[in-house]
């Protein structure tokens, strides 16, 4: 495979643009499985080219024969846009004259190929020249866009269809549970509470204010600072308030009364986490995690995650379990990232029940334990959490951790449904159609799906219509 540049050449009419662009993000984002590895691809991500131009003749030779040929595969996206496009018949002859036919493969969108209606014909000259022999593609106006997305890769994998479509369950059984992505903490939106929290804590209090409440006081009608008001935020951080060295420091870094300066936000974040204060602490870690108004330092980022994290704040603890699953600043360790998620979780964080019920699903740092994924589950769903009602419903329908309860099943996925949730509005209609749990109408939760990003969806809709 190393005589080649790509994997694979995407060849459409600009008509077809919308499939062309869905089909090479997928192709491209595609994780092969490592056992799979081999052979025709031996990379774990496709390397995929799409021709951006309407050349042909001439034209073509210059500019995309170099791709062209560089490419192991030609993937014809097939409909009648295509069938009476030059430009695409052209790529696939240049393809044929290099003794490349076999690696042809139409991927149907529309219409019909060998069709006894010219509108309707898919296919281009140059892939009707041979008759009766095509080369092996896809259909998915047959069998729907996903499941044609398989088999192509089935192709080019050289593996059996039924082999990747097998994988795909298994794939989405290992992610029923979202396991999600590091919450970046974002300072800005905190401040603001935090300053209004002080503000509110001071007036309550009967006592004499030092210059660090004055300051506060005087942001009270629109929580910003002037310039005396920074001034007597520094008077007070210098004196050791640790507070006020926050509060200093987040005004040089949004730049509330003062110019932005990340080193002298970076100096009083520090001063203040090495005084106890605990979300100055985050503040630390982040600055060293992206390097502002200091150097880089994951290591640094990581002692200081692990410090608030020790605090008992469930965000931080969530953050160091992050840390220890992907090896963020420390070696990656599946048992403390597994501990500080249910720490997190025991807290109240719903990411942190996300991860902790996923842990105890595929034994992740723990033992596999169904049970304990369904309790963790079931607590996540209870906050109003819509994914953790899916999966709670999901979990329901599979007897995972549980006995199989199509009514309970069906309560959850609408209760997702009713929060928002694309699937769950998917699972809804599915119930509905197949009489799971429920007897209502399925197509209106099909419709919902479609609406909010279940594309998907669009073919079950397709056919209930039609079935009516």
């Amino acid at each position: 495979m190393d005589e080649f540049v790509y994997d694979a050449f995407i060849s459409y009419s600009h008509r077809d643009l919308k499939w062309a662009r869905w089909l090479q993000h997928r192709l491209e984002t595609f994780r092969i499985p490592k056992d799979l590895c081999e052979g025709n691809v031996p990379h774990s991500h496709l390397k995929v080219f799409r021709d951006q131009t309407d050349l042909s003749g001439v034209e073509l030779q210059n500019a995309l024969q170099k791709e062209l040929m560089a490419s192991r595969f030609l993937i014809v996206i097939c409909s009648p846009f295509s069938a009476a496009s030059p430009w695409v018949n052209d790529e696939i002859r240049s393809f044929q004259t290099r003794g490349r036919a076999d690696f042809i493969i139409p991927f149907i969108v529309d219409g019909e190929p060998e069709s006894d209606k010219p509108e309707l014909e898919c296919f281009p000259p140059a892939l009707r020249s041979v008759e009766g022999e095509h080369p092996l593609g896809a259909n998915a106006v047959e069998i729907g866009k996903n499941k044609a997305f398989l088999k192509l890769m089935a192709v080019i994998l050289d593996v059996r269809f039924n082999r990747l479509v097998d994988r795909e369950k298994q794939r989405r059984r290992r992610t029923i549970l979202i396991s999600s992505t590091v919450a970046a903490v974002i300072l800005a939106s905190v401040t603001a509470l935090l300053w209004r929290n002080a503000i509110i804590r001071k007036r309550n209090q009967e006592l004499s204010y030092d210059v660090y409440g004055a300051a506060l006081l005087s942001a009270t009608k629109d929580l910003d600072f002037s310039a005396e008001d920074i001034e007597n935020l520094r008077t007070s951080a210098e004196a050791g308030n640790s507070e006020a060295a926050f509060f200093l420091a987040n005004c040089y870094s949004e730049g509330r009364g003062i110019e932005k300066d990340p080193e002298q936000a970076f100096r009083w974040y520090l001063a203040a986490a090495e005084s106890g204060y605990p979300s100055a602490m985050t503040a630390v870690s982040e600055c060293y995690d992206q390097g502002l108004g200091t150097e880089v330092d994951l290591q640094k980022s990581f002692e200081w995650c692990l410090r608030h994290a020790e605090t008992g704040e469930a965000i931080a603890m969530f953050n160091a379990a992050v840390s220890y699953e992907k090896g963020i600043g420390t070696e990656q360790d599946p048992e403390k990232a597994f501990s500080w998620y249910l720490k997190s979780a025991e807290a109240g964080y719903e990411l942190a029940m996300y991860n902790t019920a996923l842990c105890y699903l595929l034994g992740v740092g723990t033992e596999e334990n169904p049970e304990q994924a369904f309790k963790w589950t079931e607590k996540l769903a209870q906050t109003g959490n819509a994914t953790g009602m899916y999966n709670l419903g999901y979990m329901y329908q599979h007897g995972l951790g549980t006995s199989e309860d199509a009514r309970q099943a069906y309560t959850w996925y609408q209760k997702a449904a009713e929060a928002g949730d694309a699937d769950g509005m998917y699972m809804t209609g599915w119930c509905i159609e197949n009489h799971y749990g429920t007897d209502d109408q399925a197509i209106e939760w099909y419709r919902r799906a479609l609406e909010n990003g279940r594309e998907d969806a669009a073919e079950d809709i397709a056919r209930l219509e039609a079935a009516g």
